[in-house]
């Protein structure tokens, strides 16, 4: 599914109400049979993946009992007790497992007829992408349903080898690095809003960063909380920023010029100027 067109760090993508609802539309083509996704059932679950060699030899190598990549995987740090994350190896490569469990017969009776958390997150991958915002490629996504009763429900996204969390990778910038890094990380926090997208949950690990030639690349990761709205909601942006914030007055203690750089990096590249 093509997006519709990254943000660089001299200039932004013009976001307006069409291109908001097209980007919708776009990410909308992942919970149907299309040019670029197929949807189906097998062994008990709904399945969602790309149209793809690769996904295809996934999704068959996962099914019937995905549980067994978790347990022999590499357990990483998750939200909550009620999902398991791992690192797993299939068909000789390396991925990002990651499930949701059953929170018990009424969880799964109010989801009958509503998406999972796997497929909730699935989509919002999606919408961040054709908004060309940078998130591991989501490959396969299932849920676990009898009579539409949901189950477990899993996702499977690429791993991005040589990506390091903002967390670790601030301590060994020098003073004009975490200045250019935070300009980076504003315009495209700001970018996002713009969008009408809302990740949730900010902090710094959730942030991965590389170096590049013009100074850093940056991916998010964790879309449980992520919303895609109708429309740019100032408020509900600038309550997004705040984990970010948090996490910069934590391991930035004095660092009050470079969260006020931020802040109005933040508001040009979003538009909200005053918010």
């Amino acid at each position: 599914m093509a997006g519709t067109g990254g943000v660089g760090m001299s200039g932004l993508v013009a976001f307006d109400g069409v291109a908001i609802r097209r980007c919708n539309r776009l990410a909308r083509e992942s919970l149907r049979n299309g040019a670029h996704f197929i949807v189906d059932r097998s062994h008990g679950f709904c399945t969602y993946r790309r149209r793809t060699a690769q996904a295809e030899e996934l999704c068959a190598e996962l099914l019937p009992d995905p549980d067994r990549f978790l347990e022999e995987g590499e357990l990483l740090a998750g939200r909550g007790n009620s999902c398991r994350i791992a690192r797993v190896e299939i068909a000789g490569n390396t991925y990002v497992l990651k499930r949701y469990d059953r929170r018990g017969w009424v969880y799964s009776f109010r989801h009958v007829f509503k998406r999972s958390r796997a497929l909730r997150t699935w989509l919002a991958a999606w919408n961040f992408r054709a908004r060309g915002i940078a998130v591991p490629e989501p490959l396969v996504c299932l849920e676990e349903r009898s009579w539409r009763f949901l189950g477990r429900s899993y996702l499977l996204s690429e791993y991005l080898q040589g990506w390091q969390p903002l967390t670790i990778f601030w301590v060994a910038l020098s003073t004009s690095e975490k200045r250019l890094l935070v300009t980076q990380a504003a315009t495209m926090l700001g970018t996002l809003h713009r969008a009408a997208g809302i990740h949730g949950d900010t902090n710094w690990d959730n942030l991965l960063v590389r170096r590049e030639e013009e100074g850093f690349a940056f991916t998010l990761v964790d879309f449980d909380c992520a919303r895609v709205l109708a429309k740019p909601d100032p408020r509900r942006a600038r309550r997004d920023i705040g984990h970010f914030l948090r996490d910069l007055d934590r391991l930035e203690p004095t660092g009050g010029d470079l969260k006020q750089l931020f802040i109005e990096r933040w508001q040009s590249a979003g538009g909200f100027v005053g918010a």
